[in-house]
């Protein structure tokens, strides 16, 4: 990561009621609605600053926090956050108290041996989980989907090192190249982990991409993936890291339509109920080091406090273009 990086690089703008009333105003000119504009834009202008503000806090506190606490701050920091988000979206919000819960489960008994890689969060039908995913990112989420904690992890391409580094394998593929030069090559030693052949392949990513919006060849062992239109780089199956790495997924199930965001959210929540009900199990997390939940959760955590803020600021920096 840079030196210099500033993921909050984008917050100053919003400190003016003025300025954010303005930004309110572009997003709701795009939205149709019989309401005021100028009164919506008016009215959210203070709620979205505090939400900003207030999510700022828990993640500058974090920062000086021993790591058993960051879950709790690092999840109710993202939620002030999506909840500037959705104000960009939805200029009512919250309308009713059903968007107010979280939106996922968790098994409330942790059983014994217990480990958090093999847990699983189920979503539910209501709540802020299901809202933001389709509200800001177009993804539908079913009541009753599960995600299992280790495949979470597989989302982040920072974690790539780490995987390999403790299982000898990683579920992520390196690319030459980037959505923001308009192409990507990739090894066709893919093809072996996927067990695909490659006229399939190519089928394959032009129908996850969505139809038109990539172009696929294949030539001297690797398959050139060509971008014709744009294409958000946290949706799509292309993952990125900060530092501009790019990676694919080499499992079919890692190839599921899921925002990088969605992923915070879910591990975030997660492991922030663990750390207030599951004391126990939490503490001897810390001081026995019996399994490799703990190297996950530790490097997990180090690269939400970054990303987080990054990934949403960037999210409402969008909403200007």
């Amino acid at each position: 990561m840079e030196p210099l990086f500033n993921e909050w690089k984008s917050f100053d703008q919003f400190l003016s009621a003025q300025s954010t009333q303005r930004y309110l105003k572009r997003c709701y000119e795009q939205l149709k609605t019989d309401l005021s504009i100028e009164e919506l834009s008016y009215r959210n202008s203070y709620s979205f600053i505090y939400y900003l503000t207030h999510g700022k806090r828990h993640f500058d506190l974090c920062r000086h926090s021993p790591l058993e606490l960051q879950p709790m701050l690092l999840y109710y920091g993202m939620v002030q956050l999506l909840k500037c988000c959705l104000l960009t979206v939805d200029p009512l919000y919250p309308e009713s108290t059903a968007l107010l819960a979280h939106g996922v489960t968790t098994r409330k008994r942790k059983k014994q041996n217990y480990l958090f890689l093999q847990d699983e969060i189920k979503v539910q039908r209501n709540g802020l989980f299901p809202y933001f995913s389709e509200q800001l990112f177009g993804i539908e989420q079913l009541e009753g989907d599960k995600f299992q904690m280790k495949d979470l992890f597989s989302y982040v391409p920072e974690m790539d090192d780490l995987f390999r580094q403790v299982s000898g394998k990683s579920p992520l593929v390196p690319v030459e190249g980037s959505l923001n030069e308009g192409r990507v090559l990739i090894d066709d030693r893919i093809l072996d982990s996927l067990h695909m052949t490659g006229s399939r392949f190519a089928q394959f990513l032009q129908q996850q991409a969505l139809p038109n919006h990539v172009e696929v060849s294949y030539d001297n062992a690797q398959f050139t993936v060509e971008f014709l239109k744009t294409l958000n780089p946290h949706t799509t199956f292309f993952r990125k890291t900060i530092d501009n790495q790019w990676f694919v997924p080499d499992t079919r199930d890692g190839f599921k339509p899921m925002h990088e965001v969605m992923v915070h959210y879910l591990l975030l929540y997660n492991l922030s109920m663990i750390c207030r009900y599951e004391t126990e199990w939490w503490g001897d997390l810390f001081y026995t080091f019996s399994s490799n939940d703990y190297p996950y959760i530790s490097r997990f955590l180090a690269i939400s406090r970054v990303k987080v803020p990054y990934m949403l600021l960037e999210y409402l920096d969008g909403k200007k273009q």
